[in-house]
């Protein structure tokens, strides 16, 4: 029983009230609980009861026995872990043949996003610029997961193309055994019918990082969208 006692007492502490003042939140008579601790004297479970019910916060084998944290933790619903990944802000692609990014940048940064449940299986964020590829806003972050088996590729979708030379975002297609192509989704062409932006043959065995995109996000305010 002094272990329960104990327990009344020490929730009155962590909440910052008196004992009377527990005494009324339970609906108890003046004195209830403050007679039994002065005199280490037998309590009414129905009191104990009461203070599970108005404290659900605290752990029930913790108010019985003294044992284990006093409060709960949340093991029933747990916060679901984030889906944390890099974000490199100077590691960029582009969409056209017009500028190139650059390819010097450093893969290291600790600036970490939330990728969220609609981008599983996301392994970086970078942003892109140009507008050869119409679904991409410039400045855009692109969500990304790199691909390292090869047999993953799914033709026909986007990806984030990386060679010693450039960094591109393009639709890709496999053009034979050696080669892919990278088409822009922006058709637009010059008066005489040429697409201003051309496809790009590469070679496989010059692509040192290739990435699909999982999707993008638009930063459409200052106050920021995305929370990086």
């Amino acid at each position: 029983m002094a272990n329960i006692l104990n327990s009344f007492n020490e929730v009155a502490k962590n909440e910052g009230i008196t004992i009377t003042k527990l005494e009324q939140k339970l609906g108890a008579s003046k004195g209830v609980l403050s007679r039994a601790l002065s005199n280490n004297s037998d309590i009414q479970s129905k009191w104990l009861t009461k203070l599970v019910e108005n404290y659900p916060q605290y752990n029930p084998e913790w108010l019985i026995t003294g044992n284990g944290s006093m409060l709960k933790t949340n093991t029933e619903n747990p916060e679901p872990p984030k889906n944390m990944v890099p974000f490199y802000d100077d590691v960029h692609s582009v969409g056209g043949t017009q500028q190139l990014a650059n390819t010097d940048a450093s893969y290291i940064t600790n600036v970490k996003i939330d990728a969220g449940d609609w981008f599983s299986g996301a392994t970086a964020a970078i942003r892109h610029y140009g507008d050869s590829m119409v679904e991409y806003k410039y400045g855009c972050t692109l969500v990304i997961r790199e691909i390292r088996d090869r047999n993953e590729i799914v033709w026909g979708r986007n990806y984030v193309v990386e060679t010693d030379e450039m960094r591109i975002t393009k639709k890709i297609v496999e053009f034979d055994d050696k080669h892919i192509m990278c088409y822009s989704t922006n058709n637009e062409t010059f008066p005489d019918g040429t697409l201003i932006h051309q496809p790009i043959k590469v070679k496989k065995t010059n692509i040192r990082h290739l990435s699909r995109v999982l999707g993008s996000v638009n930063k459409e305010e200052s106050t920021g969208m995305v929370q990086l």
